[in-house]
């Protein structure tokens, strides 16, 4: 278990962050929070303001991001800033989690626009309807693994709760992910495939890092708002994930910052 904290600390892009939970953050034995309707599925965008294929997806993932059963996230990757315009949202880190991804599910397919549904399938991230059918597949593939996870404030505090494994499950150690966001990010294009575009991003990433390990029980963390806040994001998502690239267990969002 210290071999794969240690691995994931290595792909953190926050080592701010993972200093402000290792001296804040506490984690608890707690009662499963209680489900409040259908828990949330999660929509990750590999997107690039590089790519003209890429604003429709940006524009989709929009409209998604409005469904109240939907956690939508934008990574925008750096693979495409050689063709005359360095993405002013891309990271390495980013790009890194997209083939973290082909690698888990054997595909090696890296591309954009491509969305991640639940961390587990894969669809061009313009195809409405392809998202759709993925959302219902990943539903299926994963309703006996799932595990709700709530995110409120208590005054300064930001309060995580993780359930336990359900009793069909045989997922019994994830990691607790911690996005920082943005609500939005409206950028003026000058070169490029994109040039002279003005384009908005929903929910592009600032900061992914792991905040803890899950070992099927119930547990709760908690963590100081007014230093996430110091990150400079607009809401924060938590993903309950097996390792750093496969299914997720488990989302919530916390909007408030």
């Amino acid at each position: 278990m210290l071999g794969a904290m240690r691995s994931l600390c290595r792909l953190s892009t926050g080592a701010l962050i993972a200093l402000i939970v290792a001296a804040f953050a506490v984690a608890a034995r707690a009662e499963p929070p209680k489900p409040a309707g259908q828990d949330k599925a999660v929509i990750e965008l590999f997107t690039s303001q590089g790519c003209s294929s890429c604003p429709p997806a940006d524009a989709l993932l929009a409209e998604l991001g409005k469904q109240p059963g939907l956690v939508t996230l934008s990574y925008s990757v750096d693979y495409w800033n050689y063709l005359g315009w360095r993405d002013t949202l891309s990271s390495p880190a980013n790009s890194g989690r997209q083939r973290d991804y082909a690698r888990m599910r054997g595909d090696g397919m890296v591309y954009t626009p491509q969305v991640v549904v639940d961390g587990i399938l894969h669809v061009n991230g313009s195809n409405e309807a392809a998202i759709e059918m993925a959302m219902r597949n990943a539903t299926k593939r994963l309703q006996s693994v799932r595990v709700p996870v709530r995110m409120h404030a208590e005054g300064d505090t930001l309060v995580i709760g993780i359930g336990a494994a359900p009793d069909t499950s045989d997922k019994r150690s994830a990691t607790i992910w911690l996005a920082i966001a943005k609500d939005e990010a409206t950028v003026a294009i000058s070169r490029g495939e994109n040039r002279g575009k003005t384009l908005s991003y929903y929910h592009p990433v600032k900061e992914l890092t792991p905040i803890g390990m899950w070992e099927g029980e119930a547990m709760t963390l908690r963590l100081p708002l007014k230093d996430l806040k110091t990150m400079g994001g607009d809401c924060l998502v938590a993903l309950l994930q097996v390792e750093n690239a496969g299914p997720i267990l488990g989302a919530a969002q916390y909007d408030r910052m």
